[in-house]
């Protein structure tokens, strides 16, 4: 599906980053995400899991007709885009997200990648979301169970790696590897709510906890 409205020339804007959320159920990484974005003017969400809504300040969109029709505006809005999770649905959401993110400086969340991509190479607009926010100022979240099921462009491209609890041995071992230099015994201590947290550009190692808001 192709826009027949171009999107207008990118004005100067601060650099976007792709932040990769990894963590098994249960180990908060989609509350660490709400508090990431809770005060983001501009917010679009894959709601595949149908948790993002009133408590987020998001208008719920659940058709693609009325999705494209709030893409080309600018100015303060979130929206959480809920529809069957298929890979052809999330093409197209990936098509018109992309005219969003160019139209004005926005952030951007899709819950479990695993569920609308594969191991092998990326979908065309998911990859070409993620290889070019840095320059329309886009924040990023891909968040994700199994890193290992999942393409790698989003690794790829990520500059910041945030790793929840992961109990299975081989994604330990997967992950400790992008966080170079942590060993995977303290990958697998984590616990419910804790996180480690590598930010590629300063090359910093973080430890951390979620906390709960009300």
């Amino acid at each position: 599906m192709q826009s027949q409205t171009p999107a207008p020339r990118i004005e100067r804007r601060p650099d976007g980053r792709v932040i990769y959320v990894v963590g098994f159920t249960g180990s908060g990484k989609t509350t660490w995400v709400r508090n990431e974005v809770r005060r983001a003017r501009r917010l679009l969400v894959w709601d595949g899991k149908e948790e993002w809504g009133e408590r987020d300040r998001c208008r719920v969109v659940t058709s693609p007709h009325e999705l494209r029709a709030l893409v080309l505006h600018r100015g303060p809005m979130r929206i959480a885009y809920r529809v069957p999770v298929t890979r052809a649905n999330f093409d197209v959401f990936c098509r018109l997200a992309w005219v969003w993110c160019r139209f004005d400086v926005g952030t951007l969340v899709v819950e479990e990648l695993a569920d609308v991509t594969t191991p092998a190479k990326a979908p065309i607009a998911w990859g070409e979301i993620v290889r070019k926010s840095r320059g329309t100022g886009a924040m990023v979240y891909a968040l994700t169970q199994r890193p290992q099921e999942v393409d790698k462009t989003a690794q790829g491209n990520a500059a910041v790696f945030h790793v929840g609890m992961m109990p299975d041995e081989q994604d330990q071992k997967y992950v400790a590897k992008r966080l170079l230099g942590v060993p995977v015994e303290q990958v697998a201590r984590l616990a419910p709510m804790e996180y480690i947290e590598r930010d590629v550009r300063a090359q910093t190692i973080r430890f951390g906890r979620v906390r709960l808001r009300k």
